[in-house]
């Protein structure tokens, strides 16, 4: 990963905005000078617990922990801990483990975490919460629901793995059946299908069949797919990856977490020409050592966002809302990886990113001819 790519990372976000606030939605966190110094501040506890994929999945339970590292590297009285969920039973006794351990905000990381997040917000409303993707209903105002338009990234992930296959055959797959990981997959489609109405191509995507006559939303994202039924099975990441590229597609972008390891073996077994798009976190920054093989990563800045929202919480500035990253504020992105993209690429990759932005271009992936 090329050192300008670097400067570009999802990890940006909170930088651009810089120290005065973080914008979420229709919601302005203020993020205070005070709040970065340590002078007689009291001690705050940030605390993350995270789904089943883990701590090490490289991805957007990592990406939660490691903005969690960010604000208690930028202000030195915040302390950051979690516990990894290896259940979804283990949701309920994580959150009220940490409110029995005083911790000034709770960020719960994951969709699955709806029930249990809002029934601990609804019994402790003072508690400050923030979930990442994921809405909650509660009566609690202190429940910060931070969510990513992540189809406008995938949109543009979907029309590099188009333009760059060499076979005309792309596929994707998710780790659960749920509307954060079909948003990326149906973006992905959505963006295969723009660059065949441009180029009179016909490349084809496996793994994802969007609904006719919807659009996708944050509530609902309906089609049909192929899911592993969880995020930590890298032997089925692999072994679907393995049939992928058996069917001639020769670039997979796996939406599951740390089950997408699976796919970068699958791809180191295939050999050179088969390459694995990452997702959420930067896949060259969190696994460097397999760059070569990725593509690029479909990424969401939930990094940033955790990071400014437990600043704002440690300097008395939390407000419970909404954010909702965009490609516009830098909450999805693509970034590329090890492979080389031509320049020319590239630039018409930002203009369509533009055009997402503009409203001019749709990501409803049924706009576009399926063949």
């Amino acid at each position: 990963m090329h050192k300008g790519e670097k400067m570009r990372s999802i990890r940006r976000l909170g930088t651009m905005l810089g120290a005065g606030s973080l914008v979420l939605g229709t919601l302005t966190i203020g993020v205070t000078a005070t709040t970065l110094s340590a002078s007689g501040a009291t001690p705050f506890k940030a605390c993350v617990v995270t789904d089943t994929g883990g701590i090490n999945d490289k991805s957007f339970n990592y990406s939660a922990y490691k903005g969690a590292l960010d604000a208690a590297a930028a202000n030195v009285n915040i302390t950051a801990s979690y516990l990894s969920s290896t259940a979804d039973s283990d949701y309920a006794p994580n959150i009220n483990t940490f409110i029995g351990q005083g911790c000034g905000i709770i960020v719960t990381v994951g969709f699955l975490m709806d029930a249990a997040t809002a029934a601990a917000a609804n019994a402790n409303p003072t508690q400050k919460f923030a979930i990442v993707d994921d809405a909650p209903t509660t009566t609690s105002k202190n429940v910060l629901a931070l969510q990513y338009q992540t189809n406008q990234g995938a949109f543009l992930g979907g029309y590099l793995a188009a333009a760059s296959s060499k076979t005309g055959v792309v596929a994707t797959y998710g780790g659960l059946n749920i509307t954060p990981v079909t948003l990326y997959m149906d973006g992905f489609v959505a963006g295969a299908r723009y660059y065949n109405k441009l180029n009179h191509k016909h490349v084809k995507v496996l793994g994802w069949t969007p609904k006719k006559g919807t659009s996708c939303t944050f509530a609902s994202c309906a089609g049909s797919g192929t899911f592993v039924g969880n995020f930590t099975s890298q032997t089925a990441g692999k072994s679907i990856t393995a049939g992928d590229f058996a069917a001639k597609a020769d670039i997979v972008f796996p939406v599951a977490g740390s089950v997408g390891l699976g796919s970068i073996a699958a791809a180191k077994q295939a050999g050179t020409g088969h390459s694995v798009m990452w997702v959420d976190s930067n896949g060259c920054v969190t696994d460097a050592a397999d760059c070569k093989w990725l593509i690029g990563t479909v990424a969401k800045g939930v990094e940033a966002s955790v990071r400014d929202a437990i600043l704002s919480a440690a300097g008395s500035n939390f407000t419970g809302g909404t954010y909702v990253g965009t490609l516009k504020n830098q909450g999805t992105a693509l970034q590329y990886g090890g492979i080389k993209v031509p320049s020319a690429l590239k630039a018409k990759i930002a203009a369509i990113a533009k055009g997402i932005e503009t409203g001019k271009i749709s990501l409803d992936p049924n706009k576009y001819p399926t063949k």
